[in-house]
């Protein structure tokens, strides 16, 4: 969920960013409301839509066998488990309560924008049902009682009685508002406020929801000037009506005082058609490419599983080639086995082996792709039976909760003996690892091949158990 948020932010962001950069003060008032109803779309649904690009991973086969050789087998032989690497910094969030606290915020939040939501459309219900209503140049007229200037939703159009008894109500303020009815701004808001219900924590919801409805005014502004072409004396009417009051429900479509400059000024530009297509093609091509810039994922992110035992892109020599395994690992660590009374490892380099002692040598490749089962995933999540490694990372907290089983390319565990547990008593160390942390790891394996040397005893039994002797 976390990374969805981040990049339905995201996506937010970069386009209303080229919106306010290209568009807004542009008269091409059809355009930019199809470019924000496209962002809205895209913010919301292109975190759910991923068009992978897969990238080619190292994959290493076994020097001394013809198949790779059990880590598990290795590990014994050496006394030096493969465990995840304790992290110098863990992550915490301070337990559960925090993330239960913020789960409560957020649901009250949603709770009062919802309530809000229905109080709006209860208001306007009962203004259709309790007032007059006669039908108007295709759209419903409800005649309130007191004064005021007209608003619309859906096809309704909201109007002072005794000012329209009277005629006293402009044809140009009518024109406006039945624009807004015909091209039926009404859905775009209710649309946006829906969304602003569940994301009302994302000030980019407000910024889209007002220059969607600046966009409505500028649309209906269209509307009447090419009707009653004359611009300076629909300047004068607006001008003039800024004293008025006109109820502040978000869901309606009225004139407002902050939007009147914009309004104002906008009615005064033009584009040549040539300036026109210009944009507009710009436009269509920008959005188009940071959409799928948006939609697209890396390898990093995201990379087919490719079998251990296919060809690699570097051919590992076979175990006889000294000369192959010279060049490669020459200056490369090899470890032996641990010197008694110590708790480390005798390393040497290759080239400082002797003949018989290289041909001894056994290369530990890196792991192979193991995505869990779901039965897996399901105990994985036991914090009390497992302490968590992500990409060799400690994490703590149900870390499971942020990650998808299918996020994790390749796993492993060992028991922990119960003179090595952490205060946290968990019985097993798991460490996982996205595609990020495997890329790492495999990149580290090709700079740090894992080189040991085996006694001859080791290499005599490997070999009878794989002859079945």
């Amino acid at each position: 969920m976390t990374t969805y948020l981040l990049e339905s932010g995201l996506s937010l962001l970069v386009l209303l960013g080229l919106y306010k950069l290209l568009l807004e003060n542009q008269p091409m008032h059809r355009l930019k409301r199809a470019y924000l109803l496209g962002t809205l779309i895209v913010s919301l649904v292109a975190p759910l839509i991923t068009v992978d690009v897969p990238m080619s991973t190292l994959q290493v086969v076994d020097i001394f066998l013809t198949q790779p050789i059990d880590r598990e087998a290795i590990n014994k032989l050496t006394n030096t488990p493969k465990q995840p690497a304790f992290a110098s910094e863990s992550i915490s969030i301070g337990g559960s309560e925090p993330i239960n606290y913020w789960l409560g915020f957020y649901a009250a939040g949603t709770v009062l924008m919802l309530i809000r939501f229905g109080r709006n459309l209860c208001r306007l219900t009962r203004q259709v049902r309790m007032n007059p209503t006669e039908p108007f140049r295709g759209a419903t007229l409800v005649r309130l009682p007191g004064a005021g200037l007209p608003y619309t939703f859906l096809h309704y159009l909201f109007v002072p009685d005794a000012a329209y008894q009277r005629g006293k109500i402009e044809g140009e303020l009518v024109t406006h508002e039945l624009a807004h009815i015909r091209q039926r701004h009404s859905l775009d808001v209710l649309l946006v406020e829906l969304v602003l219900c569940f994301g009302w924590f994302n000030p980019l919801l407000f910024w889209l929801k007002r220059a969607m409805q600046l966009n409505h005014e500028f649309l209906a502004d269209e509307a009447v000037n090419t009707t009653y072409r004359n611009v300076s004396g629909y300047q004068e009417l607006l001008f003039s009506k800024l004293t008025y009051w006109s109820p502040v429900i978000s869901l309606i479509s009225t004139f407002t005082f902050q939007t009147t400059k914009q309004r104002l000024t906008i009615m005064t530009k033009h584009a040549s058609p040539v300036r026109t297509w210009l944009v507009a093609g710009a436009t269509v091509l920008l959005f188009s490419t940071m959409t799928m810039l948006l939609t697209t994922r890396t390898a990093a992110q995201q990379a087919p599983a490719v079998p251990a035992q296919k060809a690699t892109t570097k051919t590992q020599p076979t175990q006889t080639d000294i000369a192959g395994m010279e060049r490669l690992y020459g200056e490369k660590t090899v470890h032996e086995a641990i010197k008694p009374g110590t708790k480390k490892l005798v390393e040497r380099r290759f080239k400082d082996l002797t003949p018989e002692e290289k041909t001894r040598v056994v290369y530990l490749p890196p792991s192979p792709r193991n995505t869990p089962t779901e039965a897996q995933w399901v105990d994985f999540k036991n914090t009390k039976k497992y302490g968590i490694w992500v990409d060799d990372k400690r994490r703590r907290n149900n870390p499971m909760s942020k990650y998808n089983r299918t996020d994790i390319v390749h796993f492993s565990y060992s028991f922990v003996h119960k003179n090595a547990r952490q205060p946290e008593e968990y019985l097993y160390q798991l460490g996982l690892y996205t595609e990020a942390g495997y890329q790492k790891e495999l990149r580290e394996s090709e700079e740090h091949p894992n080189l040991f040397l085996a006694t001859k005893e080791q290499i005599e039994k490997r070999r009878k158990a794989r002859s079945g002797k």
